[in-house]
């Protein structure tokens, strides 16, 4: 993993944005990832934890996932957790771009961890891994797709993003992790 770390870090395709100083992934011990869009600039960067500030908390989107984790009998320290575009975003205009421009760090990051299953939060993401053009969200989520990335099949299953200001990341997702934990 170091070594595909080197790559991220001295990759310049998306221009000379911001990326983690650590690991652009959170090691875990389920047979799923969870793949977000970017890192968030008052989250990872600076906490060199997904989901938690740098006080050691949860923040609002990890405390949302952490309750649908603790529905199938999991926590956000025991998932593998990336993001598909390894810089920070500032403009969100350019998030479809550089997640085009990170897929080859992703695949490579996926194919070196032992998961069979992708849940990928949002559009983005799921675009990206699909690679094709989404018109709308939420005729993907919850769907279960066969893909090959690199050289794993996988089998991807999209996620409403677990943020508050989204009403369907809790509700909506209930389900979903009810079918991840029948696929577990």
């Amino acid at each position: 993993m170091h070594d595909i770390q080197r790559k991220i870090n001295d990759c310049t395709l998306c221009g000379k944005k911001q990326k983690l100083t650590g690991s652009s992934i959170q090691i875990g011990c389920t047979k799923f990832i969870i793949i977000g869009e970017s890192p968030a600039k008052d989250g990872w960067i600076e906490s060199k934890k997904a989901f938690y500030n740098t006080d050691g908390k949860l923040q609002a989107s990890g405390k949302i996932l952490e309750k649908l984790l603790q529905n199938i009998g999991l926590s956000i320290e025991n998932i593998y957790f990336t993001e598909c575009c390894k810089c920070i975003i500032d403009n969100r205009s350019d998030l479809a771009k550089c997640s085009e421009n990170c897929l080859p760090f992703l695949i490579e990051q996926l194919n070196n961890i032992p998961c069979t299953i992708i849940l990928t939060m949002g559009l983005h993401p799921t675009q990206a891994v699909l690679k094709t053009k989404i018109k709308r969200f939420a005729d993907y989520v919850g769907k279960e797709y066969s893909i090959t990335l690199g050289n794993k099949e996988y089998v991807l299953i999209p996620i409403y993003h677990p943020s508050p200001l989204n009403p369907k990341g809790y509700k909506d997702n209930v389900p979903i992790f009810d079918k991840i934990k029948s696929l577990l």
